[in-house]
């Protein structure tokens, strides 16, 4: 019976969980839309292509799913110097940790489990079929294998977290040793990109596709061999399979191995992690934010600035800087990526598809920021202030973040695109005018939903609000653009008048949902 139980158990994990979706009308409705926007998207993108159109150099295709495999892998894997990462919740703490299995057969679990986890994670690869379909020709089983290859680089960089933080924890030496070599690594490649570019600075995206496709790339830990499979199942290259496939799956034994003989147990390992994603999980259904539990660097005390309002900006400086937190997001970063790639396949048709589908990621990752935590403390309702004032100093403190990314993004894209520098102030503006429209619509939502915690209502909600207030300035800039108006470049003026519009309808939005902050005992 032990040796099927995993198996018995994995059966029925999948059996409840097909069951539990059927029970739960919001899950089955959110689950059907999100296949039929897979649908759609598939069928819109076989309609625009025929037999006579000429499709793009697939390498370029390549060498971009090639740097977000990397990437991915980095950002992950890097979580192994901090908290690791964990392949079980917490009903496997509590339940399978004490049950007769062999700490092996629950690690195995444990992997197959993360590689289902894994494969969600890459479900938004699903809904790009229709652009790279057009420009590339990729049919609906390459995507899927683009998604796989996604969610195995994924997979992968968690299981080099979980070892890093097995035989590091413990040892600061340890610590710093493997961390040399992690971002040596990382530094080492990057230097040698840089290198290679610099020489003919004329032909950047060029020599970026034909860098992304060298055997020295993907020869790169982890993204770079599942990046060198992808390379060779759409260039049809058996050599570049097989040496990826190869390496990838040593490496995927080996990490097992070492994890399974790790000097510390590593059910101890992985309870800590596992009761932090626990907490967290349950702290986002609340609509609360989790702080970290680890070592905090407290540093300075006390608020050197601010009174009334504006005492909740510097707080939450304050909190930022002692949470050691990255100014960028992760899901932030991998949004970025992904946009950088679409415009390098679309910088023939301008800059219009390309904003439009940079705000459409945008949308995805923006959130209220610590705003959100303030609403579960009676603090913010006790400050003699106006509910408006207080929302905007709570809002406050996720600029710098948002113009950091904007800035990293059209300073990228204006290389790609051969933007003006006044073209990339005034997108940089419109982007920020847009994450405060996106900010503006979670604040609607918590006005208008409160606790309520149907994530279908709330996507749709969402996603048709921001529609709505981001239409006033698309109009307005189409107009401006007819007018055939040019204010040093041609993209000056319609982009002025969309970031004039949201940052209007955004301070309007915030101004009729100001009573948010009123009632205290319905949050």
């Amino acid at each position: 019976m032990k040796k099927n139980a995993i198996t018995y158990l994995l059966a029925i994990k999948l059996k409840n969980n097909i069951k539990e979706l059927f029970k739960k009308p919001a899950r089955l409705i959110y689950a059907v839309i999100m296949i039929a926007l897979i649908v759609v998207t598939a069928i819109s993108g076989k309609k625009r292509v025929d037999e006579n159109t000429v499709f793009r150099d697939p390498r370029e295709l390549t060498a971009g799913l090639t740097a977000l495999y990397i990437i991915m892998f980095s950002l992950i894997a890097y979580n192994g110097f901090k908290s690791g990462a964990t392949m079980f919740k917490m009903p496997d703490v509590n339940l399978l940790f004490t049950s007769p299995i062999h700490p092996r057969r629950v690690l195995f679990y444990g992997l197959f489990q993360q590689l289902g986890t894994s494969l969600l994670l890459g479900v938004f690869i699903l809904y790009q079929y229709s652009w790279l379909h057009i420009l590339y020709g990729i049919n609906f089983l390459q995507l899927i294998i683009i998604l796989l290859g996604y969610s195995l680089s994924v997979f992968v960089a968690q299981l080099t977290a979980m070892v890093i933080y097995s035989f590091t924890s413990y040892d600061d030496k340890k610590k710093r040793i493997a961390a040399v070599i992690f971002f040596g690594i990382i530094i080492a490649y990057a230097i040698g990109l840089v290198i290679f570019l610099l020489k003919d600075m004329d032909n950047v995206v060029t020599n970026l596709v034909t860098a992304g496709n060298s055997i020295l790339l993907r020869l790169m830990p982890g993204g770079g061999w599942i990046g060198g499979i992808l390379n060779g199942i759409l260039l049809k290259d058996i050599s570049a399979i097989l040496l990826g496939s190869v390496l990838t799956v040593a490496y995927i034994a080996g990490m097992t191995i070492l994890l399974s003989y790790a000097k510390q147990d590593y059910y101890e390992d992985v309870l800590k992690t596992s009761e932090e994603q626990f907490s967290l999980a349950s702290a986002q259904k609340e609509g609360k934010i989790m702080e970290t539990t680890g070592k905090v660097k407290v540093g300075k005390t006390g608020l050197s600035k601010g009174e009334g309002a504006s005492a909740f900006y510097y707080k939450h400086k304050l909190e930022e800087r002692r949470a050691r937190r990255f100014i960028l997001e992760p899901a932030g970063i991998v949004f970025m990526i992904v946009s950088i790639i679409f415009a390098v396949f679309m910088r023939e048709y301008g800059i219009g598809p390309i904003f439009a589908y940079t705000t459409y990621m945008q949308m995805i990752s923006v959130k209220m920021g610590r705003f959100s935590k303030e609403l579960g403390k009676p603090y913010i309702y006790l400050v003699p202030e106006t509910s408006f004032k207080k929302i905007l100093y709570n809002i406050a403190q996720s600029f710098a973040g948002f113009l950091v990314e904007a800035a990293i993004l059209y300073i990228a894209l204006a290389f790609i695109l051969k933007l003006t520098p006044f073209d990339v102030v005034v997108l940089i503006l419109a982007r920020l005018s847009f994450s405060y429209l996106c900010t503006a619509c979670n604040i609607l939502i918590q006005r208008v939903f409160g606790t309520i915690s149907s994530r279908v209502l709330i996507y749709v909600f969402y996603f048709l609000s921001v529609a709505v207030m981001a239409a006033p300035g698309a109009v307005v800039a189409l107009l401006i653009d007819n007018t055939g108006w040019i204010l040093l470049s041609d993209y000056i003026l319609p982009f002025l008048a969309i970031t004039v519009c949201n940052v209007l309808l955004s301070l309007l939005l915030i101004y009729l949902c100001r009573d948010v902050l009123k009632y205290a005992e319905l949050k």
